[in-house]
């Protein structure tokens, strides 16, 4: 049986391999806490035997060791298990196997000259987590910190040093508010974070730490974040006022905002920043950290309350065991949206028409967003409706897939529509009001110009010998009824129609205009 002992000093208490092992896949795969796991241990006979005669309790021993084992283990799992060097900022983190790494998997010394740019990119999903807080600590000088900046999250030390001089200002915003810009005005009671990120200072640090590491001779990046329209604009202003950031020198920084928040910005935004328009962005929706904040919130609430150095070693225990998961996976996802990409294509000369006008808006996309308008829907209003129809010979624009059963149907639901307000009409009673006659005027109005666009569509089913059509006067009919006063109106007047009449009533066909033409 192997054994981990609780002190290196005066040991009395070890724990098995076993028992660790199993308490970080609980915290893991289960957000167990080590309060609750410790709890589930006591339930065992053994262990209760032990209370019951007076042994002590081992909870703090089980949180010191837990931290311990987990440190061995990231240690072991990235190479430094028989090595004396200490890792370094980053080396305890797993990367996406996808981006070009330097040294890990690409060689860009061997880079052909031919390739292009964004084919070593590098592509970074910004995003804050609002859930993720954490309370300010009972005892900071008694923190330690067992892998400080070794894994995702950023060292304290140069990190608060930031934030000491850093401004969070807000800049007024030309596009729609978003919960991210309101959140940096939020109170923070007494919580030391409320969240993972908050706040343009805390991006601005994140941002500047990711592009930095490990990317020699990448010359370009693609960032994804939901208010890149606003961020990106002053982040070069930012970087060179604090001596704490710094972007790599001659690096292409292009902006993009994830599929699902681009929808909740103006519309000029969809294709200047929608990673669809963005050469080299493959197909992704820049929306990944929203499905990796769901595992982490699971451990959120326990962490909430633990020392600053255990809740990053948390939570960046939790960020490998995501990505070692997605590596696992990621050659079957990959096959599969190569082959969504590949399917469906033009005719050669849209298509070099179309790639002659995507480059010329690529080039000009980071001085000049407004050039990526060309991806605009663009529409091409015709002279007038008749022209239309002549030309097309079929519906109008938005009707044209529709066929002869269709129409057919459409006049039918005309005629009841029609009935149903010459029924609501006398309901009315002997004196109607002028909110009355008004709600039936723009009825009558509505029906009417829906009949016209019936008869307007005629001509493609029952050809050009249709008869001019003799409009239905029954609109005037029904506000002439609506108008009759008290006098000659009543419920036992022979002249008032009733449903059987109002039915009738349709069939008649008089020469008139149109009452909207009126």
């Amino acid at each position: 049986m192997s054994l981990f002992l609780a002190s290196f000093t005066l040991p009395k208490t070890a724990f098995t391999f076993a028992v660790l092992d199993d308490f970080l896949l609980d915290n893991l795969e289960c957000g167990t806490s080590a309060m609750n796991y410790y709890s589930k241990l006591s339930a065992v006979d053994v262990l209760r035997c032990i209370a019951h005669n007076g042994q002590k309790d081992r909870y703090r021993e089980l949180m010191r060791v837990g931290r311990q084992w987990r440190q061995l283990k990231q240690l072991k799992w990235h190479g430094f298990g028989h090595e004396k060097r200490q890792p370094k900022a980053g080396e305890l983190a797993l990367f996406c196997p996808a981006c070009p790494q330097p040294g890990v998997n690409v060689n860009l010394a061997e880079k052909n000259a031919a390739d292009p740019a964004w084919l070593y990119s590098r592509s970074l999903v910004m995003d804050g987590n609002f859930k993720a807080e954490h309370k300010f600590p009972a005892n900071p000088t008694n923190e330690v910190a067992l892998t400080d900046g070794l894994g995702f999250i950023v060292g304290n030390a140069r990190y608060k040093m930031h934030l000491a001089e850093a401004k969070d200002v807000v800049n007024r915003s030309d596009c729609n508010n978003h919960r991210v810009v309101n959140q940096a005005n939020a109170s923070h009671h007494k919580l030391e974070a409320m969240g993972i990120e908050g706040g343009k200072m805390n991006m601005d640090y994140i941002l500047c730490q990711a592009l930095g590491y490990n990317t020699n001779r990448i010359d370009r990046a693609l960032t994804f974040y939901d208010i890149n329209c606003q961020y990106h604009k002053h982040l070069q202003q930012w970087v060179d006022e604090s001596p704490y950031l710094d972007l790599p020198w001659g690096m292409e920084v292009t902006p993009g905002i994830g599929l699902w928040h681009v929808h909740g910005h103006q519309d000029k935004c969809y294709v200047r920043y929608a990673s669809n328009f963005i050469t080299g962005a493959a197909r992704i929706d820049g929306e990944i950290m929203e499905t990796l904040w769901a595992p982490l919130n699971i451990i959120s609430p326990s962490a909430r309350r633990m020392s600053t150095p255990h809740r990053k070693e948390c939570f960046d225990f939790q960020m490998n065991n995501c990505n070692f998961m997605k590596m696992m996976c990621i050659s079957k996802f990959l096959c599969r949206k190569f082959k969504e990409a590949v399917q469906g294509t033009a005719d050669d000369d849209t298509l070099v028409k179309w790639e002659a006008e995507a480059a010329a808006a690529q080039d000009d996309r980071l001085d000049n967003p407004s050039a990526m308008d060309i991806y605009e829907v663009q529409l091409t209003k015709g002279n007038n409706k008749s022209s239309t129809l002549n030309r097309q010979g079929r519906w109008p624009v938005g009707e044209i897939h529709r066929g002869a059963a269709t129409w057919l149907a459409s006049g039918i639901t005309l005629e009841e529509a029609q009935v149903a307000l010459l029924i609501d009409v006398k309901k009315l009673g002997k004196q109607p009001t002028d909110v009355h006659k008004l709600a039936v005027a723009q009825r009558c109005d509505r029906l009417q110009g829906q009949i016209d666009e019936f008869v307007r569509v005629a001509v493609t089913f029952l050809g050009d010998q249709l008869d001019d059509y003799d409009e239905l006067d029954l609109m005037t009919v029904m506000l002439d009824a609506v108008e009759l006063d008290s006098a000659g109106t009543s419920d036992d007047d022979p002249n008032w129609p009733d449903e059987l009449e109002c039915a009738n009533l349709l069939k008649m066909s008089q020469p008139t205009r149109s009452p909207r033409h009126r």
